[in-house]
């Protein structure tokens, strides 16, 4: 932070910075005039600038341009002020407590005096923890920017990979343009080898027309190679005359880059969204047995519930736990009856996770009874998968004597709760045919052996 300066109070030094400010004499003082002010008054109170002035206690309102003594006090804001400071005029740096509660301030010192004794002591008690108190909030801090700096070092990790597909990718398309243009076209080692190609050609005539004119019966290996050399310089020839042609046929096709500026500009703008900062609280369930505080899934189904509901500030309280309400459907029942929207997790033996949500209440009325809401659904925490009702028509919520049940039997925890089914058929509500993902069955339906069951009142 930069250090407020102040100017000598001494005319003739007026441009020269201050070192110095004293009580008695409520002077700022430069170095020459601190020398012979020191020889003159040896025990005026004195304060060094070597530190920002607003530190400095000198009973002047520290506000820009005030200049005036600290003669009020400010009860609204436990706070000394001037008289500008107390204007009813308000304009800049002035009349910032017009509206508050002032007094002078002899008219506090005896509510100050009073309570000062009893601050003493509470600040000599608080004082004999500071230094411990101090080391604990280092520690916090560490502890804190630690966890700052693992999120930013995964964010890296992130945009790094990004940033390497990304490479990857534009390397690949230039590397198709390449092949591409070839394989329309032609390369440069065409256009390298043809300049060359004339001066070759003379020489592959003026040889041929010789051997042509000038048998040579007695060397007939060198004649049959002269003649190759004309009939390669012939193909070469026609190397040339067949990529111009093929060009020529090439003028009706169009290589272009896609996506177009539109597509470009839709791309940056995803990059510019992507990502974000969501700030968890890590006891969303409480000390939950079923998710063992992973905080992912218990946002999970958070959001999902969110999504759902169109509902902030979401809170959840647990009020039935199997192991230790009962395992009775009765005492599912007593428990979450008439509690309004519910959370249920269900854990197997088969460490299989899942459960539902539902913005019912659950109730005990005896037989196959059935209530509906498209709010309600099912979800998987093994797969992170959330199963919607196939059919807003059909029944999504069972109520009866058993212990909890979602749909047709999609979720059905018997009257022993240790007990349960889950169905996958024509009938079910949220799970399609043959679909026993929750489980990990296989056929219509699975039985499972509940491990532990929780249910969670729902608060909006």
């Amino acid at each position: 932070m930069e250090i407020t300066k102040k100017k000598c109070s001494f005319e003739e030094h007026k441009e020269t910075d201050a070192i110095i400010y004293c009580v008695r004499c409520q002077i700022y003082m430069c170095n020459k005039c601190e020398n012979l002010h020191s020889k003159l008054f040896k025990n005026h109170q004195i304060f060094s600038l070597d530190k920002d002035i607003k530190d400095i206690f000198t009973g002047f309102c520290n506000e820009k341009e005030h200049f005036q003594k600290l003669d009020f006090f400010c009860k609204t804001h436990n706070q000394l002020c001037c008289a500008f400071c107390i204007s009813k005029i308000k304009t800049d740096n002035i009349g910032n407590h017009k509206d508050c509660e002032v007094c002078k301030i002899e008219d506090v010192k005896t509510e100050k005096m009073s309570k000062l004794k009893e601050n003493i002591k509470k600040l000599e008690e608080l004082s004999n923890d500071l230094q411990e108190s101090i080391d604990k909030l280092k520690i916090i801090f560490e502890t804190i920017n630690e966890s700052k700096e693992t999120i930013k070092n995964d964010i890296q990790k992130i945009f790094t990979k990004l940033r390497n597909e990304l490479n990857n990718r534009e390397d690949e398309i230039l590397l198709e343009i390449e092949n591409k243009y070839n394989e329309l076209y032609f390369t440069q080692d065409i256009i390298k080898s043809g300049e060359k190609l004339p001066s070759t050609i003379k020489l592959s005539l003026e040889k041929g027309k010789l051997i042509e004119k000038e048998e040579d019966n007695n060397n007939l290996s060198s004649f049959i190679n002269n003649c190759i050399i004309v009939e390669n310089s012939i193909k070469d020839i026609n190397v040339i005359n067949d990529n111009i042609k093929k060009c020529n046929n090439s003028n009706d096709i169009i290589i272009k880059f896609v996506p177009e500026e539109e597509g470009v500009n839709n791309f940056i703008e995803t990059i510019k969204k992507f990502g974000e900062l969501n700030i968890y609280n890590k006891k969303i369930l409480g000390s939950t047995s079923i998710l063992n505080n992973d905080i992912d899934k218990q946002n999970l189904i958070l959001y999902w519930i969110k999504e759902k509901t169109n509902k902030d500030n979401i809170k959840f309280e647990l009020i039935f736990k199997m192991s230790e309400n009962g395992s009775k459907g009765e005492d599912f029942h007593k428990s979450c009856d008439n509690k309004g929207p519910t959370l249920t997790l269900i854990k197997t033996t088969k460490n299989k996770i899942f459960g539902g949500f539902s913005p019912l209440s659950w109730s005990n009325i005896g037989g196959n009874q059935y209530d509906k809401s498209n709010q309600t659904f099912i979800f998987s925490l093994d797969l992170l998968k959330k199963y919607d009702m196939i059919n807003i028509n059909k029944l999504s919520v069972k109520f009866n004597s058993n212990g909890p049940v979602f749909g047709d039997c999609d979720i059905e925890i018997f009257k022993n709760m240790k007990q349960g089914n889950s169905f996958a058929n024509s009938n079910c509500n949220f799970l399609s045919n043959r679909n026993l993902e929750l489980t990990g069955g296989k056929g219509e339906y699975e039985k499972f052996e509940t491990e532990e069951l929780e249910v969670y009142r729902v608060i909006y």
